[in-house]
């Protein structure tokens, strides 16, 4: 069940930060806007993210159920574990996708 939420909860992020970035860009119109947007993406911070989100997914659960585990700091399932993921899955969207506007902003000035 961990690694459905993980991705739909990381899909979901992805849409929602990339609608926001994307209000930022500069309305023309183009014919191959999905060959320019692929242009200035890069896929290492998308599984960044779903790292990130996945820890940060685990760590809301293990808090959730109390099953906690000593063992590994960043399955523990503590606050700060929580709040470091879910604000570096965050981050790692609003770069991904700032890359992209800035990319896109740039070929069309």
């Amino acid at each position: 069940m961990l690694p459905a939420l993980a991705f739909l909860g990381n899909n979901a992020l992805y849409m929602l930060v990339g609608f926001v970035c994307l209000f930022w860009l500069r309305c023309a119109e183009e014919e191959n806007e999905s060959a320019m947007v692929q242009k200035h993406s890069q896929e290492r911070y998308n599984l960044a993210v779903l790292l990130f989100f996945f820890l940060f997914l685990d760590n809301l659960l293990r808090r959730i159920e109390g099953g906690r585990w000593a063992g590994f700091w960043s399955c523990s399932g503590r606050m700060d574990a929580l709040v470091l993921f879910g604000t570096l899955s965050l981050v790692a969207q609003i770069l991904f996708w700032s890359r992209i506007v800035r990319g896109l902003n740039l070929e069309q000035a």
